[in-house]
């Protein structure tokens, strides 16, 4: 566990210096691959997802169940309004919520399941505007916010999984999505 805080806070500083939109997956050509691969190409998206569900995974019970959810749909959510919004906002959602959930995780907080929930939508919000801001257009745009909204789940998955792994490796009780 003593490494834990070293590897959250080299995602935070990966994150920090403005990736948030600069990294490929938007644009011409885009759609259901695009949408994939992008929450996997930039250390913003990668991190956050991972962080999301390593920290939901480790509130545990209904926390494990309903916050990868409400990050899904709040991204959902931000990807069609993201017209309403300026990108610095969106950049700025994105870094703190990296940071917000590296620390989350790290500190293994556990709030009221609707705080959680108004935290994990902020952040849902960010990556979401952002996506809609680059998306492609016209039909490709419903297969890229398809692919990002898969891989993000995915990812929550694994951040889940991770946590459960390093926990059993250190003796500890194991992350179960029924706890």
């Amino acid at each position: 566990m003593k490494r834990l805080p070293v590897v959250a806070t080299t995602l935070v500083l990966l994150a920090l210096p403005g990736t948030a939109l600069a990294h490929p997956g938007h644009g011409a050509g885009g759609g259901l691959v695009a949408g994939l691969l992008h929450p996997l190409t930039g250390a913003d998206h990668l991190a956050a997802m991972l962080l999301a569900g390593a920290w939901a995974g480790g509130i545990g019970g209904r926390a494990a169940r309903v916050l990868p959810v409400v990050l899904l749909a709040a991204m959902l959510g931000g990807f069609a309004t993201a017209g309403l919004v300026p990108a610095a906002l969106a950049e700025a959602l994105i870094a703190a919520s990296v940071v917000g959930l590296a620390l989350a995780a790290v500190l293994r907080l556990r709030p009221p399941l609707w705080l959680a929930a108004a935290a994990v939508t902020l952040a849902g919000l960010g990556h979401g505007f952002a996506h809609g801001l680059e998306a492609p257009g016209g039909a490709a745009r419903l297969g890229f916010v398809a692919g990002f909204l898969a891989t993000a789940a995915a990812l929550q998955l694994a951040g889940m999984v991770a946590l459960a792994v390093v926990r059993r490796a250190q003796g500890r009780r194991q992350w179960h999505p029924a706890a």
